[in-house]
């Protein structure tokens, strides 16, 4: 079963790109994205320029937003330089900490605090489940709130992944 708000997060501690370890809650960082993908998803294509801006508006705050990709370091690699993210994309490949998470679907977007909880979560593509996402980590860092995902930008306001 997905892990939802107010649950505690499984531990767990993935390699990125580069094979540096990072272990939920030992970054030093006051919140951290999780967001699940797969690199053939079209719903996590569609997503990463939003995660993207959240990433570059919160990076020095407080935030520490990591991709969790569900297949291979190559794969992974090419779908975070064609998507642009500059944070980073650790490699699930065996589904380790995807099954402990347990996302019905892809992407799906785990905020958790420093104590391990769960604050917020995002299923799919959901604007306005992204802008909510963003107003929570403003608030619980300080910072001001901006709009990631406004209305009338090109994209549908919801894509199921």
């Amino acid at each position: 079963m997905t892990i939802l708000a107010g649950q505690l997060a499984p531990k767990f501690t993935l390699q990125d790109l580069g094979r540096k370890p990072h272990t939920l809650n030992q970054s030093g960082a006051r919140l951290t994205l999780l967001v699940f993908f797969k690199t053939t998803c079209p719903t996590c294509m569609l997503a990463f320029p939003y995660i993207e801006k959240i990433h570059q508006a919160f990076q020095g705050g407080g935030l520490a937003v990591w991709g969790i990709s569900q297949h291979d370091r190559e794969r992974s690699a090419k779908f975070a330089k064609q998507y642009g993210s500059t944070f980073p994309i650790l490699i699930d490949a065996d589904w380790q900490v995807s099954k402990a998470y347990d996302p019905e679907f892809v992407p799906t977007l785990f905020l958790i605090d420093s104590n391990s909880c769960v604050v917020d979560q995002v299923i799919a593509f959901d604007k306005a489940g992204l802008n909510r996402l963003a107003q929570t980590i403003a608030a619980q860092l300080g910072a001001p709130a901006i709009v990631v995902a406004p209305d009338k930008d090109g994209n549908p306001v919801f894509k199921p992944g």
